[in-house]
């Protein structure tokens, strides 16, 4: 049976992939890590991390832009599990950052497709920065 959960992953890949192979795009997803406390500035270091991927940018409906959770404006990015080098993709959390297509979005929620415990992507509802 784990035949068919790699198939439903390699389908997500493939369309997601960038357009010349699939639908999506490239993008770059940037975590931000917090490091120790630094005398010198009186704060503790931020470090971004990036990994380039590639995913597909969807708008809300309006029934769905509810005013609370979901804003005007709030965009859905379909985000592919592998890299654009083939490595797996790190799992995205809130407040993560996502460049796509020369905007830069904040990570507001993360949804996870799994099929039966395999990753096959990550649905994000993103708002621009």
């Amino acid at each position: 049976m784990p035949d068919i959960h790699d198939r439903g992953r390699a389908l997500a890949i493939r369309m997601l992939a960038p357009r010349t192979k699939g639908k999506g795009l490239a993008l770059t997803l940037r975590k931000k890590t917090v490091g120790e406390y630094n005398p010198e500035t009186g704060g503790q270091d931020t470090v971004w991390t990036e990994t380039d991927g590639s995913g597909l940018r969807t708008n809300y409906k309006q029934e769905d832009i509810d005013g609370t959770y979901v804003l005007q404006g709030d965009t859905r990015i379909l985000l592919s599990p592998v890299a654009l080098d083939g490595s797996d993709i790190p799992e995205p959390i809130t407040n993560d950052q996502i460049v796509f297509d020369a905007s830069t979005y904040n990570v507001i929620r993360v949804g996870p497709w799994d099929y039966a415990g395999v990753t096959c992507g990550y649905e994000l509802q993103c708002r621009g920065l």
